[in-house]
């Protein structure tokens, strides 16, 4: 129930009717001048024992609206034999006499004789919203008529019981949150203080993508029915149901995303249950991996529950800058742009747009084995082969057996990704592979076959098949391909003023506008953290905006009002930038950079490459078992599993892994920028343990290097000596591809090197030596398996070297080389295979290895020695090696 107090202000010899008529002098429909002070000067009130509030805080930090004395004479004394409605004609008929102004009692005294609007208090106040102010404020102060409208419509108790449209509609537009809450100044005399019924915020999201979904529903659930929101999207339909859902013909993105504990921690209960379904995919340490199109069509269904009726209104419909001029989205407080990369919002009102920070080649196969299927090898297994370079990336569900395959290109590569009629293959657009028989798959023409796939002897194409033998993947499980362009770019603020000549339906001088998601700014997807970020700056949005709600720092809809907002933004793009893509594009992803590595890989030697992807796989492997937060059991015999898999590739691709370098893990750890209002306290307790420990790290190793720091000369010196001290737990000896590399300058004998690799490596493995673990989601639908000890497959391992795994998984027929095409033989068959798997061709200057390659001509600039610097095998001053941030 809205209570009512009394406030006793300083004596003063102005009589209150003079004030009042003052304030009426100009107009009694206008705002005052936009000159007045948004802020009302006020002084220090003593609180009365009737009043809500006792701090003695500013009334307009709190959610309390101030009236004059004279409004509660003229309301009347209580009286039941008079109705409210006829109270209030009463009441606005006197307040309008105050003011002296003959044209404003003239217009008011036509409404009150109408008896079409003199039946209810919600229906007189709409007369005058409508006939007076023409449903628009011209400023965001307050004139004494619209504070007096206030004043009846709080003692009527309509806020208490808005059960109709038009009730709720004059609610939002007499108490609009942009509005100013009090008159200024304040009116001398004594005030009465009640509790402000505030209206709803409007915000217009364009793009129902997951960050604009994740935005609804984090405005939605937060504002407790302050927030409305509507949803904009051209992907969308209408279902003969009256639902809103994408058609069958939508073209759905089916990249699987990994989303990290710490973002999916922020959502509700029921948000988190509904994007996950109750079963989250636990892959990547920390994380759980889903399809996008899953988190669309989750959030979307969401957002249609009972929950949010009359919260979250979607509209199945695209909008432009000249539609939103014209009116189409009608009147919002907030306009917020989640329309991706390409958003109209960020190039229309955001001149500020920065230049890119790098850019990015990518090649994406979209692949769908069937859920049944699940995944060709386990989901650890494909995370060692990826982390141990950065030429290929997999990110697939063994859920469902979907996912994406995706290729880092070079500028010559990227300009070759076309289909055979020549055009560019895209998202919308996608090309394919033909069939086994030579048939073009369902939707697609001969046109849009993929080019590269039409010549099999070519370069580009023999990367692109061991890419999809690297995971195991058959070219008929490919359902498209696309080119993926990467730009690493943002915008420089996150908020801005919208001019009202960009929407003639908004009903106060002008709206705000934010960008969110893509629309902010886009990262290398390579780390994997673009949806994560999406659904950060949703939840911040929401945050932020609902706290400013409860304050009334809405008024006047000034940029401060979302300053914590465009703030989070900015910190983001700090740490998604600087720790996440520069270092993966300064690593090997700018195509100058990553075209010059693989040009200089035709000079490594072949045993010098497979020996140093091994090693860094293998040690990665080891590292993340360790990790508390690793969700699998320890894999069997992982060194011979992956030497299997690479003997199957090209010598080529072999060497273009090896000097992509493993991921620059150690780079891209650091504090997360967390929405921090939302974060849960033992959360906030970890994330500041986390930043602690970072910054007594950073501490340490500064007070260690504190008078000298390693040149380049001793760079590659320092890191063999430490990965010297780091021990592999799974043989008892040094894995490290540095053991594998001579120092420049100390070549030696290399015949006697590769001779030692081989003795060291047991490089002699045959296709009956051991097999390749499946897929634990395949492995699942399988009887489980009694714990047993395997046998070591390297003849060089001694059998002290045997582990025993309660959970092995069951294995199969070994990936191999068919000269018929075909990558799986049966046991019959490779009891009948030659003999060992071997590499070919043979490296053309076996007498120039990894490191001594990468000492000749650099690119220009400073990419090589921040690629350097990025070094895997890194261990911390006092010995131990640094914790692996997997995605």
């Amino acid at each position: 129930m809205l209570g009512g107090g009394k406030t006793l202000a300083p004596p003063s010899g102005t009589r209150l009717r003079d004030r009042l008529s003052a304030s009426f002098s100009s107009s009694p429909f206008s705002s005052p001048p936009p000159s007045v002070q948004l802020t009302p000067s006020s002084t220090p009130l003593a609180e009365t024992s009737g009043s809500p509030s006792s701090n003695g805080a500013n009334p307009q930090e709190e959610d309390v609206i101030l009236f004059p004395k004279v409004y509660q004479d003229a309301w009347g004394a209580e009286d039941v034999s008079r109705s409210d409605i006829d109270r209030a004609r009463i009441f606005l008929l006197r307040i309008v006499s105050m003011s002296g102004d003959t044209t404003a009692i003239d217009k008011l005294r036509a409404i009150l004789a109408d008896p079409s609007y003199n039946r209810t208090v919600p229906a007189l106040a709409y007369a005058v919203q409508t006939l007076l102010y023409r449903n628009r404020h011209a400023s965001f102060t307050v004139t004494p008529l619209l504070q007096a409208v206030r004043y009846m419509l709080l003692k009527a108790r309509v806020p208490e019981n808005p059960y109709t449209d038009r009730a709720r509609a004059v609610l939002d537009f007499f108490f609009d949150p942009a509005l100013q809450r009090n008159l200024s100044p304040l009116p001398p005399g004594e005030l009465i203080r009640m509790l402000y019924p505030s209206g709803r915020l409007k915000v217009c999201i364009i793009g129902g993508g997951p960050t604009g979904l994740a935005s609804a529903i984090s405005l939605a659930e937060r504002g407790r029915g302050k927030v409305e929101v509507h949803v904009w999207e051209r992907r969308w339909i209408i279902t003969p149901e009256g639902k809103v859902d994408y058609p069958a013909t939508a073209k759905r993105r089916d990249q699987v995303v990994t989303l990290q504990d710490t973002v999916t921690n922020l959502l509700s209960p029921s948000s988190y249950e509904a994007l996950f379904a109750g079963r989250p995919e636990r892959v990547w340490p920390g994380s759980a991996n889903i399809q996008i199109r899953k988190v669309e069509d989750r959030f979307l269904k969401h957002c249609q529950t009972e929950a949010f009726s009359g919260l979250i209104h979607l509209h199945a419909e695209g909008v432009t800058r000249e539609e939103l001029a014209a009116g189409k989205c009608g009147d919002f407080h907030v306009l917020l742009g989640t329309d991706g990369a390409a958003s109209w919002v960020r190039k229309s009102y955001f001149d500020g747009y920065e230049t890119e920070r790098g850019k990015s080649y990518a090649l994406g196969l979209a692949f769908d084995r069937g859920a049944r299927n699940g995944l060709p090898w386990s989901q650890p297994l494909n995370m060692f082969l990826t982390l141990g370079q950065t030429r290929y990336l997999l990110n697939a569900s063994d859920h469902d057996g979907r996912g994406y395959l995706n290729m880092q290109l070079t500028e010559e590569e990227w300009h070759k990704m076309v289909s055979v009629d020549g055009q560019p293959i895209h998202f919308g657009r996608p090309a394919c592979l033909r069939r086994p028989d030579g048939s073009i798959p369902e939707g697609f023409d001969e046109g849009r076959v993929f080019a590269p796939s039409e010549d099999r002897n070519s370069p580009l194409w023999k990367a692109i098949e061991d890419g999809l033998k690297l995971f195991g993947f058959k070219e008929s499980e490919v359902i498209n391909v696309v080119r993926i362009p990467i730009v690493v770019q943002a915008v420089r603020e996150g908020v801005h003023m919208l001019p009202l000549s960009d929407s003639s339906s908004v009903t106060r001088p002008h709206a705000l506008v934010a960008v969110a998601g893509d629309a902010a700014m886009t990262v290398h997807f390579w780390p994997g953290r673009g949806l994560n970020s999406g659904i950060k700056a949703g939840i911040a949005l929401g945050d932020e905006i609902c706290h400013a709600l409860r304050g009334g720092k809405f008024a006047g809809l000034e940029l401060k009002a979302m300053k914590e907002y465009n703030d989070f933004i900015m910190k983001l793009q700090n740490r998604e930038h600087d720790k996440r893509s520069i270092p993966i594009l300064n690593l090997s992803g700018s195509p100058e950079m990553l075209g010059w590595l693989l040009d200089k890989a035709r000079s490594v030697p072949d045993e010098v490459a497979i020996e140093w992807l091994v090693g860094a796989m293998v040690q990665l492997a080891s590292r993340l078992e360790q990790r508390r937060d690793w969700h699998f059991p320890p894999e069997a015999n992982i060194e011979p599993q992956i030497r299997i898999v690479l003997r199957q590739l090209h010598s080529q691709t072999l060497r273009e892994m090896a000097v992509s370098f493993p991921w620059p893990t150690r780079e891209m750890t650091g504090a997360e920028v967390l929405p921090i209002r939302s974060t849960k306290p033992m959360e906030k307790v970890a994330w500041l343990e986390s930043v602690w420990k970072l910054l007594d790290r950073d501490s340490r190793k500064k007070d260690a290097s504190r008078g000298a720091s390693p040149g380049p000369a001793n760079l590659y010196e320092n890191m063999r000596m430490n990965a010297q001290r780091s021990k592999s737990p799974m043989r008892g000896r040094d894995l490290s591809p540095q053991r594998s590399l001579s120092p420049p300058g100390e070549m030696g004998n290399m015949a006697a090197q590769m001779e030692g690799l081989r003795m060291n490596g047991g490089l002699g493995i045959t296709n009956s030596s051991c097999t390749v673990q499946r897929s634990a989601g395949t492995l699942s639908r399988r009887s489980a398996v009694k714990e047993r000890v395997l046998p070591s497959p390297l003849s060089s391992v001694s059998s002290n070297d045997h582990w025993r795994h309660p959970n092995l998984s069951q294995n199969l027929d070994v990936p191999c080389m068919g000269g018929n095409g075909d990558r799986y033989q049966s046991p019959a068959r490779r009891s009948r295979s030659p003999g060992p798997i071997t590499v070919s061709p043979v490296s053309p200057d076996p007498a120039i290895n990894l490191t001594r390659m990468l000492s000749v001509k650099r690119p220009p600039g400073s990419m090589f020695s921040d690629a350097m610097a990025l070094a895997l095998f890194r261990v911390d001053d006092d010995g131990r090696i640094q914790d692996v941030a997997a995605r």
